[in-house]
């Protein structure tokens, strides 16, 4: 009853929980997405609307209205405009000017509209046909200026209507398109909608955005929150593409992520065995940020001045040594395992920091050999007795089995989750595949977290690093017991 409890609280909190800033993070990634779906989209109405759209051509007549009296007044000319335009408009689309016009204009069918009104304040009253052609507008006015009388008289009385201004052929349509309204709308109502359908995305999907989620989803304690730190301080190094080390070392490095570190070496310092030990770092996806974890962790430890060995295990994919900053050795890890060369041969001292570094600067393409070899094996136990701590980092789970491979040899596995990375249902996969090896899992810490609305909107700029290849680019997984062991890509 207990664990049916659990998974009831834990299938509430998947359905609840949200988080704005990864929304926004989520849809701001996506903008390539929003921007060409409305374009595409704008594009469309505006197409189907100036396909759609008829120009209408429209002349105009004026008429001065005055009455027969010569004793009328300007007040009482002013009266008959206003009277005379509201019947005008009947009288002219009646059926006997109408078929007097068609005639007279030599056309069987009229389908346009001829409309009439008066000035306010003057005795001017104007005609306004319009027709989708603009030489039967035309017509049509001039034909209701010669025979508007055959109907008019009946209603004008002693009203007279003098042509002020003669009609004109119209030259451009009177009435405007409406594609580039519909372009503008429709594109701002796509966006919106391609926003609220990311979200709605970003939403339903289960991945760990926050550490009470980690608590609640995985099956582990979450050790910590490392906080998203820009990799280019300023513009300038943005525009250069100047990458800034995203080390505790660095003096440009925030304070938040400096403390991050400290509180997560705290936490490793408990979990692990009083004296020390050899410590796993992996991840289940590539660019979580697990060699920036396992680089900066291993900083941390060496700031109390402990004997500290930071092992480059991602033998496919080397990085420690460039997020260090450290100038390519000529021997490697992969050298003290075949035995070519010492441990002492190969460890490579910062004597600023006291860390000491394995690097492998080269491609190994069956590290999954190596990593079984008992060479492997002989290596951490010379540094176990010789180092308070070993960091090891290792390839991602999904693309290697690698991490599976050495647990066996540690005495902890810290497993590197990026927030909204990767999926609680895989994250638990790899979870249980080492507790399978019987080995210790420290627990997870949440990489890459964005606490404020600012740091979301910096889409890629966070810390994880990319050198130009990836996993599957220069050579392919699955196969990593084939080949002459120990082989390198040169």
């Amino acid at each position: 009853m207990a664990w049916e409890e659990k998974e009831r609280q834990s299938d509430q909190i998947r359905l609840l929980a949200f988080d704005w800033i990864v929304l926004v993070r989520d849809i701001c990634k996506r903008w390539y997405l929003i921007v060409t779906v409305a374009l595409l989209a704008g594009m469309g109405a505006y197409l189907v609307s100036d396909m759609r759209f008829v120009p209408q051509y429209t002349t105009n007549t004026t008429f001065v209205v005055s009455a027969q009296d010569s004793s009328a007044n300007v007040y009482q000319n002013l009266s008959a405009a206003t009277n005379l335009a509201s019947v005008f408009s009947e009288v002219l689309n009646s059926s006997i000017l109408r078929t007097t016009v068609l005639e007279q204009a030599g056309l069987e069918t009229f389908e346009g509209t001829i409309q009439a009104g008066a000035i306010p304040e003057t005795n001017l009253l104007t005609l306004r046909v319009t027709d989708a052609n603009p030489r039967t507008a035309f017509l049509v006015t001039k034909a209701i200026v010669e025979n508007h009388q055959v109907v008019s008289y009946q209603v004008m009385g002693d009203l007279v209507l003098e042509v002020l201004q003669e009609p004109k052929v119209p030259t451009a349509p009177s009435n405007s398109s409406m594609a580039m309204h519909y372009l503008k709308r429709v594109t701002l109502l796509a966006a919106a909608a391609m926003c609220v359908l990311l979200g709605v995305v970003s939403y339903m999907q289960d991945t760990i955005r926050s550490r009470t989620e980690a608590k609640e989803k995985l099956n582990c304690r979450c050790l910590g929150e490392i906080c998203h730190e820009r990799k280019y301080k300023t513009l300038r190094a943005l525009l250069k593409r100047k990458k800034t080390s995203i080390l505790i070392t660095n003096p440009a490095t925030s304070f938040q992520f400096v403390e991050t570190f400290r509180k997560l070496r705290r936490k490793v310092e408990r979990y692990l065995p009083k004296e020390g030990g050899v410590l796993l770092v992996t991840s289940v996806l590539e660019n979580e940020g697990k060699s920036t974890v396992a680089v900066n962790l291993a900083l941390a430890l060496a700031r109390k001045n402990k004997r500290v060995l930071l092992v480059e295990g991602d033998l496919r994919k080397p990085a420690c040594h460039k997020i260090l900053n450290w100038d390519a050795q000529e021997l490697g890890i992969a050298d003290v395992i075949l035995k070519k060369v010492t441990l002492e041969e190969a460890v490579v001292t910062d004597q600023q920091t006291g860390l000491d570094l394995l690097p492998e600067h080269r491609s190994v393409l069956a590290s999954g050999d190596l990593v079984g070899d008992e060479g492997m094996a002989d290596l951490l136990e010379t540094a176990r007795c010789t180092y308070d701590y070993v960091v090891i980092d290792t390839p991602p789970m999904s693309v290697a089995t690698d991490a599976e491979s050495l647990s066996e040899l540690t005495d902890g596995v810290l497993l590197v989750v990026r927030q909204n990375g990767v999926t609680a249902d895989a994250a638990n996969q790899a979870l249980a595949a080492l507790h399978k090896t019987n080995t210790k899992v420290l627990g997870c810490v949440l990489s890459n977290v964005y606490t404020s609305f600012v740091s979301s909107l910096s889409g890629n700029y966070g810390y994880g690093y990319g050198y130009g290849y990836g996993y599957g680019y220069h050579y392919r997984y699955g196969s990593e017991g084939s080949g002459e062991k120990g082989k390198i890509a040169e």
